[in-house]
């Protein structure tokens, strides 16, 4: 777990708990949070956030534990309030310092810092849904280095190429044993060069 979050303090930041629901449209509510909450943050942040709902009984669509597309969801059940629940998480966790705990609520906040946990407001969390991340530039291919050719390429190149099984040179030498220089013959080729450039 890296993000943490008070779940009906986030629903009630965007606006989502500001009249009284049944309860019927009160699980379509936290569903349809859940669902955008998931989607904002992706596969791999989702599959590291949890977030804590009060619930004096868990609905029945879900138990006191569950997981929704990644989000690890929990549901403070009977005298355990989601606040209480919240603190004992943070408590428990074995690095609070990687830990991002998401709440408005001074108490949560409070415990979050005490065990040096990175808090975020709900509208700071907000915030940052909605930045999207900085993609880090392409690598510049280096000149020197090798590179795959395109489909493209490969198709030129092997219709420029395309008469040389045909061609008799080719083919002689195709059909010679390859033959290494001796370092006699090397020296010769590196004298002949070292005239021609005048070295």
């Amino acid at each position: 777990m890296r993000t943490l979050i008070d779940g009906y303090n986030l629903m009630h930041a965007v606006g989502l708990l500001g009249k009284r629901l049944g309860p019927d449209r009160f699980r379509k509510a936290r569903q349809r949070f859940l669902n955008t909450l998931a989607e904002a943050l992706g596969p791999i942040e989702a599959h590291q956030t949890t977030v804590v709902f009060d619930a004096a009984t868990p609905p029945a669509e879900f138990p006191a534990e569950t997981s929704h597309k990644g989000i690890a969801v929990v549901f403070a059940i009977g005298e355990e309030n989601a606040d209480a629940r919240i603190e004992q998480l943070i408590a428990r966790h074995p690095s609070p310092k990687t830990l991002t705990v998401v709440s408005s609520d001074q108490r949560i906040r409070q415990a979050a810092e005490r065990r040096k946990a990175r808090t975020l407001t709900t509208d700071a969390f907000l915030d940052q849904l909605e930045t999207p991340p900085r993609q880090k530039p392409a690598p510049r291919a280096e000149p020197d280095k090798e590179r795959a050719l395109s489909a493209r390429e490969s198709a030129y190149w092997q219709e420029v190429f395309a008469d040389l099984d045909d061609d008799p040179a080719t083919q002689e030498a195709l059909q010679q044993e390859p033959t290494l220089l001796t370092d006699a013959e090397i020296a010769a080729i590196e004298r002949e060069v070292e005239q021609e450039f005048g070295r």
